[in-house]
């Protein structure tokens, strides 16, 4: 039997363009339960890779490694937030091509190639693993799949007794990733609070109190307030009448009441 010579151990072993081509980015769908809210909320995100991505990550508005599809609902937020997904697709392929071999180790004619073998792995002593090419004319081939990183590649000749050649010289290349990244921002705007009313003085007379009958109603007039002057909602005498602050009334007659009191309104 005929050892099989493989015509290109002398031979660099030829590329087709770049010998590793790297996945070309998927596509990431991200979406949120809502964009925009008048409150605070706890946003829920969903999302997805086609294909699926070999690994994905999150920043901005949350954090962490992330499954290649999922829904989470993440921290509350009361003011505009943004969300960053990056995707990772980490395979790409290997192209590589060869010279036919046209004699045995012998130097005698080879007439029986079958196939050829591919061995590949991480290191140039690790050709761990193979790709056979079922085809004796076939003189180039791609090895898909390949997790990023330095590949190293040989071929070997075989004939139809399954007997190998020796391997070609090693080529390498480096396999890298692509990645994609889809950000989604939500908006929050919080409706504006209820304007606030304050009673203030419309009129500048101002009363002591006295009680009739369980009931306050107002006495003499004790002297003048500034118009404008904050009334004290909390004690009242009649519909219109509220404590004001003494330091704020001109009096010509002593209070007999411990409240003076004017004619306020809300403004």
């Amino acid at each position: 039997m005929h050892k099989v010579r493989y015509a290109l151990l002398a031979l660099p072993l030829l590329l087709l363009g770049s010998l590793a081509q790297a996945q070309t980015a998927g596509t990431i769908t991200f979406t949120a339960n809502k964009t925009s809210s008048t409150a605070s909320f706890a946003p829920v995100l969903t999302w997805s890779t086609s294909p699926v991505a070999t690994s994905c990550a999150a920043s901005g508005g949350w954090s962490g490694t992330k499954f290649a599809s999922g829904s989470e609902t993440v921290a509350t937020i009361s003011s505009n937030a943004s969300y960053t997904l990056t995707c990772t697709w980490g395979s790409g392929s290997a192209s590589i091509s060869w010279t036919k071999p046209t004699t045995n180790s012998d130097g005698s004619a080879l007439t029986d190639l079958a196939s050829y073998k591919i061995l590949f792995g991480k290191s140039t002593t690790s050709l761990t693993q193979t790709q056979t090419v079922n085809s004796a004319t076939a003189t180039s081939a791609t090895v898909p799949a390949l997790a990023a990183g330095t590949w190293y590649f040989a071929v070997r000749a075989v004939n139809s007794k399954g007997v190998e050649s020796s391997n070609s010289n090693v080529a390498q290349k480096t396999v890298t990733g692509a990645s994609a990244a889809k950000s989604l921002a939500i908006s929050v705007t919080a409706s504006p609070p209820p304007p606030t009313t304050t009673l203030k003085a419309v009129a500048r007379p101002t009363y002591d109190v006295l009680w009739s009958n369980g009931v306050r109603v107002l006495g003499r007039q004790v002297g003048n307030v500034l118009l404008g002057t904050a009334c004290d909602g909390s004690f009242q005498v009649g519909t219109s009448y509220f404590a004001v602050p003494a330091s704020a009334v001109t009096t010509w007659h002593t209070p007999r009441s411990i409240h003076i009191v004017a004619k306020c309104a809300k403004s």
